[in-house]
């Protein structure tokens, strides 16, 4: 999953505990997390540099004075690091020190809200050209993991996929249309990435199959995703367009209910359901 996503300038190197207790955690959101963390890395490192991924068993004590076992996983850069004003912010939505080209203030705040809904916690250490440190605090599960079978090196959700049909997706920034593709593809979908409207409509124009269209509203080139839409409507009245976007007041053009809209961040089972299907059933996740 990383490899593709963070380009041959960062190295990447994990230590794993081999006797790491499992926890039981939405897979699709834990993919989305990881990978959030690691895009921010990247980000604070543009010369290159190393991300670290640990995973290791530990105990807190909780208010109550009772000992709770936990999963702790961290993911560190030897990026240029942030100060104490930005560190008191980054778990904000749409807050961001990135041009608003690069990033939506948004990946942070879906780590926070993963971490609270598995009944974890998060915390941050960084410092000003020492780097960064995000840790995932994921209380331990006393379920034993379902064994994957014959594919090991598959995350649960993608087990027994239904081919679904054809997917365009319209997503210029290359890291969301990155992780939006396998989203997609662990539902069961084919899919053709374009960058621009102006590509969709060309790949709309050569007869191939496609069932429906996942557009960015904020997209460049002069035509909007809501434009694009919008156009896609004349020429295939029947074709269904999903609109996706981080933030609200891009969609202040929509008139109520002329398309669908889908907020970001989005989970596996929220784009299932966007989608009209069901998420494939998830199981709990053991950290290896």
């Amino acid at each position: 999953m990383l490899d593709g996503a963070l380009g041959g300038h960062i190295e990447v190197h994990m230590n794993l505990d081999p006797d790491v207790w499992p926890i039981e955690v939405d897979a699709g959101e834990m993919e989305l997390a990881i990978l959030n963390l690691c895009l921010n890395a990247r980000d604070a490192m543009v010369a290159g540099g190393r991300i670290l991924l640990i995973a290791a068993n530990t105990t807190a004590e909780n208010d109550d004075g009772a000992v709770a076992e936990l999963v702790r996983i961290s993911v560190s850069d030897s990026g240029h690091g942030m100060p104490p004003e930005v560190q008191a912010r980054v778990f904000e939505p749409f807050f961001t020190t990135k041009d608003v080209s690069r990033g939506s203030g948004l990946g942070l705040p879906q780590v926070y809200g993963f971490a609270q809904q598995s009944g974890g916690r998060i915390s941050i250490e960084s410092a000003v050209g020492a780097g960064t440190t995000v840790t995932l605090w994921l209380p331990r599960s006393l379920r034993n993991p379902e064994a994957i079978g014959d594919a090991p090196s598959l995350p649960s959700h993608r087990l027994d996929v239904v081919r679904r049909g054809h997917v365009l997706l319209v997503e210029d920034d290359p890291d969301v249309s990155a992780l939006t593709r396998e989203m997609l593809s662990s539902l069961g979908f084919a899919v053709t990435p374009v960058t621009s409207a102006a590509a969709a409509l060309g790949a709309l124009a050569d007869s191939r199959p496609i069932d429906v269209v996942l557009s960015d509203i904020m997209m460049p080139g002069g035509m909007s995703g809501v434009q694009l839409a919008r156009e896609i409507r004349q020429r295939r009245p029947t074709l269904p367009v999903l609109l996706t976007t981080g933030y609200v007041e891009a969609a202040s053009g929509l008139e109520d209910g002329e398309f669908e809209l889908l907020l970001k961040p989005f989970s596996l089972e929220t784009l299932a359901t966007a989608l009209g299907i069901r998420a494939p059933e998830e199981r709990s996740v053991e950290v290896r």
